[in-house]
């Protein structure tokens, strides 16, 4: 042991160069008199720049920087010298052979006798991987990573500017939602790749037989969701039927064998049916609804569907159900911890809302909520969560809680006031509590989410933004939103230890929260090894079933026998 402590105290300590050689980055000073570039690291290998006479000489490097950025390199290059500042700055350089790379370059320019730069020293980085990275999160901000169509976002802003187009030019569009009869089913018996390869070849059968100018994109798991601009009234029978044809015509090769498909449609027309995006989809998604009644590889319209019939019993006997559970106090809160990433303590809790039948049973939120969701009803189930919400944290001092507040709520008046007249003159609970709202909510109306995360940390709640990543959030709408935390999509995390893509998505969606120092928890972490691999990332929190499942008892009370639930959160 001795003698090994001895060899480690005797080892050469590294020099600058030799620290630069193995980052993989360059130092360099730039004599602007003598036009001289001296490099410390590896220049040929880092940026591809081998030729001496080419980088060694100050003018014929700025020769290989990219024309559309040389400009801007080197008006930051002199505002860091009137401001006796560093310059930090992204640009491509030529290579050898070629190929631009990207390059960041910090440096300090150092002014001469007369007042002007006379040398320039920094640092250069390779930052190709970087850049590759930050231009895949822009197209998946606007496109479905799987099939490259259009996400629902962006299809949602390019059906706003087709309506306001057809309001204002007095032409008929046509809107339809095409499903993929039997995905589900299909999915279960072959796998994840062989459903894959029939949405890849749905979507390509779309992306043929539409015109230049019509627009596809994916808007769910078996859905896709079609615009066909300046539609003339009788057109849209045809162009479905052309739709449906182009699915079925042939099989679908896959390495399970050929499958032939079927799809089902719903459609619209507009403006002369609706003229707002929400009433253009409510109305598409009331004739698919009505098609798939008919069976497979059917086509319904909005207009032709008897009394525009949507709903059926069942969804109201639902209602009923959880309109009863709220008389008779049986909306309870499941408590699931969410742990420190680190050392796998409780940081707090998600209280989720959960329904006990009147025989005493616990019903799993999958079977009520997107009911709830359906009716209007979830303002109702938000506030008696809020109440639940007060009630725990009041009970129990060392508690801290997040729960989830839906779209509807986050612009429901009695909701706020309830929120501030309960947290009036109680800030030992305000900073104990948590509020959460989907990305895909807050995306909507970016500047509206914005007021109600600022409201909400006027009244000194912590806000954190829930599915992170299911709606492409940009740097800037993080910026914008100013939550304290983000909750990475459980998509992501499921399957993250064999689906390389997923790696490197919660990796960039890790990267950019500590971008703007957010907190990043992930969910659905059901094993070791995930967690393992999120902690690596830089998680700062873990939630899942690994960790502990929903339980309808108050943390460090045994008051009362706990509800465990049997499905997933």
């Amino acid at each position: 042991m001795t003698q090994v402590l001895s060899e480690r105290r005797s080892a050469p300590i590294p020099n600058l160069a030799q620290i630069l050689i193995e980052s993989g980055d360059l130092f360099f000073d730039w004599d602007l008199s003598t036009n001289k570039i001296v490099w410390t690291g590896k220049p040929e290998v880092v940026i591809g720049l081998g030729d001496l006479r080419l980088r060694d000489n100050g003018e014929r490097f700025l020769a290989r920087i990219h024309p559309e950025d040389l400009p801007r390199r080197m008006m930051l290059l002199s505002n860091a010298a009137n401001g006796r500042t560093a310059l930090d700055c992204h640009y491509r350089v030529r290579a050898d052979d070629g190929d631009f790379h990207w390059v960041r370059e910090r440096s300090i320019p150092r002014l001469g006798a007369d007042g002007t730069i006379g040398a320039v020293s920094g640092v250069i980085a390779n930052v190709d991987q970087w850049k590759e990275s930050e231009a895949r999160l822009r197209f998946l901000s606007t496109h479905d990573e799987l099939t490259g169509h259009y996400n629902r976002m962006r299809l949602r802003e390019a059906l706003e500017a087709v309506i306001e187009d057809s309001i204002a030019g007095g032409y008929q569009a046509g809107f339809l939602l095409v499903s993929v009869d039997k995905l589900s089913q299909i999915e279960q018996v072959y796998g994840d790749e062989t459903a894959n390869n029939v949405l890849l070849a749905v979507a390509d059968r779309l992306g043929r037989i539409l015109r230049d100018g019509d627009v596809v994109g994916r808007v769910g798991f078996d859905r896709f969701a079609v615009i066909v601009k300046r539609c003339a009234d009788g057109q849209l029978h045809s162009v479905v039927g052309r739709v449906l044809a182009a699915v079925r015509e042939t099989a679908v090769a896959t390495l399970s064998g050929p499958l032939h498909i079927t799809a089902s449609a719903g459609a619209t027309v507009f403006p002369t049916s609706a003229r707002t995006a929400a009433d253009v989809v409510a109305q598409a998604e009331g004739a698919l609804l009505g098609a798939m009644r008919l069976g497979s590889d059917s086509f319904a319209e909005f207009r032709d569907l008897p009394s525009h019939v949507v709903l059926t019993k069942h969804h109201f006997t639902i209602a009923e159900q959880v309109q009863q559970a709220l008389r008779d106090d049986r909306i309870k809160l499941a408590f699931q911890p969410i742990v420190h990433a680190s050392s796998g303590e409780v940081a707090f809790h998600e209280g989720l809302a959960r329904m006990v039948d009147e025989e005493g049973q616990l019903v799993p939120a999958g079977q009520f909520v997107p009911v709830v969701e359906q009716m209007g009803l979830m303002r109702l189930i938000d506030r008696r969560v809020l109440e639940l919400g007060f009630a725990a944290l009041e009970q129990n001092p060392q508690l801290q809680l997040s729960i989830n507040v839906s779209g509807l709520t986050a612009v429901d008046p009695v909701w706020l006031a309830q929120l501030s007249d309960h947290l009036s003159g109680r800030s030992h609970v305000a900073e104990r509590l948590i509020l959460e709202i989907t990305e895909t909510v807050a995306l909507d109306d970016i500047d509206e989410s914005s007021r109600f995360v600022r409201t909400l940390a006027s009244l000194g709640c912590r806000v954190a933004l829930d599915d992170f990543g299911a709606g492409f959030t940009s740097f800037r709408h993080l910026r914008a939103l100013k939550v304290d935390m983000v909750k990475i999509d459980g998509s992501f995390v499921r399957d993250l230890l064999n689906n390389p893509d997923n790696q490197v998505f919660v990796r960039t969606l890790v990267s950019l929260a500590k971008g703007i120092d957010l907190l990043a928890v992930a969910e659905c972490v059901e094993t070791e090894e995930e967690a393992s691999f999120l902690k690596a990332y830089g998680v700062d929190f873990l939630q899942g079933f690994h960790y502990g499942r929903p339980e309808v008892r108050l943390p460090g009370s045994d008051a009362a026998p706990a509800l465990r639930l049997a499905h997933s959160a």
